[in-house]
This record gives C-alpha cells, sequence and structure tokens, in this order.
C-alpha cells in the first residue's frame, strides 16, 4: 500500500457576506481562483473514463499539481485505463505522457484490485498510485515542496500479474461466479407491464485458458385495456446461454471455440443452438490490449433454429452452416479515442444469405478546446431467415412486437463540444450537489 505526503501553502482565511458576493461576482471569483491554482505546481490533463474515475476526488486528494481541462496546457498527459482480471477485479494501467518541457519523460505504473474491495478502497488505492507518479514529475520541474513516499506492497507489471494454475493454492481453481434476478412492475388505469429477468457468469481465466459462460433471461407481459374493456396481451420471451473457449497459442494467435442456445419472440425463434470453431489473431502485442489493440477473428461453425410461424422461405425448423469474419480496432491516445467494429456473417447453404456491419466510436482533440465526436452503426442485411410468411398485423407493427424486412439499419451521431475559459480545475465545491 501506498502512503502519501505533500505539503502546500495554507490558504488564508476569508470572510464574506453573501450580499457582498452578489454584488462583487469578479472579486469573488478572483480570490476562488487564486485559492485553486498552485504557483509554479505541474499542470496535469486527466484522461479517465472508468467507473471509478472521481475527479473532484482526485483534485481534492491530489492538491500539490493543477489539474487543467486542455491537453495542449498540459506538462503530463494521464491517461488510465482498465481491464478485468481472472479473479473478477481489474487491472488500472495509468500511463503518463510527458509534454512541452516534460516530452519524451514518458512512464507507466499498474494496479491491481480485488472483488472484495469496496469501490471506496479501489478509490483509495488508485489515487496513491496516481500521486506516487505525478510526485516524480513534480519533482522533475523542481516544485516547492517535499514528498515522502513509501512502499509497503510493490505494484507489479503486467506480465508478473500472470498466475499459473500450478502457482497458487485455490479452492475454487480460479473460478469466479455471479447470479443476479430482478422484478419490475409498473401499472397504471389502463395498462401494466411486468418483467422479470436473470442472469448468470461463470468465468475461468488463466494465463492460457479463458473460459466464459453467460446466461441472460427475460420476460416480458404488457397488458393494455381498450376503451370498450378489451384487454391486448403482449408477452415476449428472450433468453440467451452463451460458452466460449479460447487456448492462447502465442504472443499473438489464439484458438476458440463457441456454443449457445436462444429463444426470441421478436425474431419468431422458439428455440435455436450454434456451435463454432474460431481463430484470432491480434495484429499487436496482447499485453498492449488496454490501450490499444487491433485483432482479426475467424468463426466457422452450424446454426439451427427452431421457428414459431413458419418463415417467408417455408421452414419451421433449419440447420444451416454459417462463417464470419471480425476486425476491431480500439485505442486511447493523447489525441483522443477510437473504437472501430467491422463484421461480416454469411450463411454458406446460400451465399446470398449475409449480413455486415460497421461501427465506430470516435473521440478526436481538433484543436485547444475542440474536440469532434463521431457515433454511428450502419448494417447491411440479406439473411433475415426468421420473417414469418404470415406476416405482420398492424396491431403488431405498432407494438414492435416482431422485427420486420430490411435491408439495412443506421445509428449516427456526430457532435462538437467547445470548452473556453480558465484552463484550471482545481477548485471542488460541493454546494447544491446535482447528483445527491
Amino acid at each position: 500500500m501506498l502512503r502519501i505526503a505533500h505539503t502546500t501553502l495554507r490558504r488564508p482565511t476569508r470572510i464574506a457576506l453573501f450580499i457582498g458576493a452578489l454584488l462583487l461576482p469578479r472579486a469573488a471569483a478572483s480570490q476562488q481562483q487564486g485559492a485553486g491554482i498552485r504557483q509554479d505546481a505541474l499542470r496535469v490533463f486527466l484522461d479517465c473514463h472508468s467507473r471509478q474515475c472521481d475527479s473532484e476526488y482526485f483534485r481534492t486528494e491530489i492538491g500539490f499539481v493543477n489539474w487543467v481541462r486542455d491537453r495542449t496546457l498540459a506538462q503530463v498527459h494521464l491517461i488510465i485505463t482498465t481491464d478485468r482480471t481472472g479473479g473478477g477485479g481489474s487491472v488500472f494501467t495509468l500511463d503518463f505522457v510527458g509534454l512541452q518541457d516534460l516530452e519524451a519523460r514518458d512512464d507507466t505504473l499498474s494496479l491491481t484490485t480485488l472483488t472484495t474491495e469496496t469501490e471506496s478502497e479501489i478509490l483509495q488505492r488508485l489515487t496513491r498510485v496516481m500521486a506516487a507518479g505525478l510526485a516524480r514529475y513534480s519533482t522533475l520541474i523542481g516544485q516547492v515542496g517535499s514528498f515522502d513516499i513509501s512502499a509497503s506492497q510493490r505494484e507489479v507489471g503486467p506480465t508478473e500479474r500472470l498466475v499459473g494454475a500450478g502457482q497458487v493454492e485455490d479452492p475454487w481453481n480460479f473460478w469466479v461466479f455471479e447470479a443476479g434476478a430482478d422484478l419490475d412492475l409498473e401499472g397504471e388505469e389502463t395498462e401494466r407491464r411486468r418483467q422479470i429477468g436473470g442472469s448468470f457468469d461463470a468465468r475461468r481465466t488463466t494465463d492460457v485458458w479463458k473460459i466464459e459462460l453467460e446466461a441472460d433471461a427475460d420476460f416480458r407481459r404488457n397488458v393494455q385495456k381498450l376503451d370498450d374493456g378489451e384487454e391486448i396481451v403482449d408477452d415476449r420471451t428472450d433468453w440467451s446461454v452463451g460458452l466460449l473457449t479460447a487456448y492462447a497459442l502465442g504472443e499473438r494467435w489464439s484458438l476458440g471455440g463457441l456454443a449457445g442456445a436462444s429463444a426470441s419472440t421478436r425474431r419468431n425463434q422458439e428455440f435455436g443452438w450454434d456451435a463454432a470453431a474460431a481463430v484470432e489473431y491480434s495484429f499487436l502485442p496482447y499485453e498492449q490490449a488496454p490501450r490499444r489493440s487491433l485483432t482479426a477473428r475467424y468463426d466457422f461453425g452450424v446454426q439451427y433454429f427452431d421457428w414459431v410461424e413458419e418463415t417467408i422461405y417455408f421452414q419451421t425448423a433449419e440447420l444451416r452452416p454459417q462463417h464470419e469474419l471480425q476486425f476491431q480496432l480500439f485505442q486511447r491516445q493523447p489525441w483522443g479515442e477510437t473504437r472501430i467494429a467491422l463484421e461480416g456473417r454469411q450463411f454458406l447453404h446460400d451465399l446470398d444469405k449475409w449480413n455486415v456491419s460497421l461501427s465506430t466510436d470516435v473521440e478526436v482533440r481538433i484543436v485547444r478546446g475542440l474536440s469532434l465526436e463521431i457515433r454511428g452503426d450502419l448494417a447491411l442485411i440479406e439473411d433475415q431467415l426468421f420473417i414469418s410468411a404470415e406476416g405482420l398485423t398492424l396491431e403488431e407493427i405498432l407494438q414492435g412486437r416482431f422485427e420486420r424486412p430490411t435491408d439495412y439499419s443506421y445509428e449516427l451521431s456526430v457532435g462538437l463540444s467547445f470548452e473556453f475559459g480558465s484552463i484550471y480545475n482545481n477548485v471542488v465545491n460541493n454546494r447544491f450537489d446535482r447528483r445527491r
């Protein structure tokens, strides 16, 4: 556990009347800013999107730096990424990127947490590791102050965290289980809804094997009462079970097997199962995945369908071979974040039955304070084997009970965000906090 102590200048005590604050907002703002900005302190830009990234907590606890909103004005760009461990915990990777007078002085620290730790404990430990890394850079720029850092437990690197089955005594043999259930009831005079759901996860992860079992179920009933007293009942069932087994062949290659079963009212599916063999290649070493990854995967297998209603292809049940190819790119860099996935599937009994989809999530910092965000999904669809031959009634269309025939689907979101004003954000003021 890291312990960090630092000394800073004591803030002068100020007493201000409420009326005076209203009459002199400019002076009050100037006083607050002056108290928050630390003269000649290290300027840090935080880039973190994890649930444990509480920026207000960091600004409160790490008081020897200046937190800035624009990376072009920072001396250190701190990028925090997370990855899941086999035991259900998390691995935080902290990349310190030196900028301006600290150019090319990069550093990396890591923190491994356990499932038994509370969010408060994780946040405290993460803050200590951040402070340890930032203290080094503060010393490099000659910041006035002292930093007393001691460690009773050494943080290890990614390769040292790999644990084999023969290295520890584990009565669970690296298995981790998670189960959950929920009940949702809503109602009014003319309408009532009921939804019951559940989930179960089991996973085992070692340096060679990865096994994941996921099960989800959702049962919904929606009852609407018409003016004449008639009730329209809409029952929907959706459940799925999936099994993934992966074996590490080396630094870049992996073999896998996939199997599953499912049912879906919306897709006219009474029951179905699938099985496939897969091979994956990583263009970058897997150990770089928290910051950047580019992978290609090929699946080959079969799918079985038992339809509720006869389909437009005059089938009530069918077993079809298919294959799938997918590329996935992820990277978080100082200039922004990118997630792109390209997938293509095809049934082999009829090569005209295929599906290609592209999904993107891109955030780019263009210039100082200006960012571009693009999120989108595009799919070309020619493999809807489940379409019922009976067609849909107007009522079923309005309720969205079944998927309708289509050749494509899309979703697009483009936005610009621009921030200007004071570059510092050290001050934390929790009065009238809307999050509580």
